[in-house]
């Protein structure tokens, strides 16, 4: 995904430069640059919080149950 991005930035770069003016050329580069860069980033790190987030979750319960199944072993029945 990171090559695509680096391509994708390199090429609105390219039409800043070739623009022709300095107030086109950093329009070109904020708008279609910065901006669509800045929220595929942010997309892609909500998704990794929330996946950690899950995973956290799960071994905590995973532990939550390794407690109760050893807290039952130390228990002799009648």
């Amino acid at each position: 995904m990171y090559i695509l991005l680096i391509g994708y930035l390199y090429v609105i770069g390219m039409m800043a430069i070739a623009s022709g003016s300095l107030a086109l050329g950093v329009f070109f580069i904020v708008v279609l640059g910065v901006l669509p860069t800045w929220l595929i980033l942010w997309l892609k790190r909500a998704g990794q919080i929330k996946k950690a987030q899950k995973q956290a979750e799960l071994a905590e319960r995973a532990a939550l149950e390794q407690a109760a199944v050893d807290h039952g072993e130390g228990q002799s029945a009648p």
